[in-house]
């Protein structure tokens, strides 16, 4: 019965380490902070920030030219310079991840890479709903079949085949 528990002592070891690689990944390359934050901060290193675009800010320009508009979030409006493809998802009045970096001098983001707004949230508690039953119903089966093992060879029903 030791060896069960020091199985399934491992088993929750490695869920639990799966999870913080997860967490990490989701920290470095998902997350996004709010306008707000990001103006108080004004980080040099490239971001992403959640906001939505002003109605009628959106300037498409011509032809070889950066995409302008301004993201707005609680209280704060910042203008962002959106340099690549036109992408599909640019819209007015939608909400956004932008990823780019703070320009000092002409007080904008300009932008690298323009997202939609990740629903992780959702996948995780679906994961979580799903996995920790399943989990917990294969240690209860094992952990049954096991006593029900050791109940067996405590009656001498069970014989090895040497004895026979």
């Amino acid at each position: 019965m030791k060896r069960f528990y020091l199985r399934w002592g491992g088993v929750l070891v490695i869920g639990v380490i799966i999870c913080l690689f997860g967490l990490a990944r989701y920290q470095r390359e998902v997350s996004h902070i709010p306008i707000e934050k990001f103006l108080d901060e004004k980080p040099t290193r490239a971001v992403r920030v959640l906001g939505m675009v002003v109605g009628g800010s959106l300037n498409r320009g011509g032809a070889g030219e950066p995409i302008q508009f301004t993201l707005s979030g609680t209280g704060a409006q910042v203008p962002v310079y959106y340099q690549g493809e036109d992408p599909e998802n640019l819209r007015e009045l939608k909400k956004l991840v932008i990823y780019g970096r703070w320009n000092p001098e002409e007080q904008r983001i300009e932008s690298e890479t323009i997202l939609g707004v990740p629903n992780y949230g959702f996948v995780s508690w679906a994961y979580l709903v799903t996995l920790i039953p399943m989990t917990l119903f294969l240690f209860n089966m094992e952990r049954k079949v096991a006593l029900l093992y050791i109940m067996i060879k405590e009656e001498k029903v069970y014989q090895s085949e040497e004895s026979a």
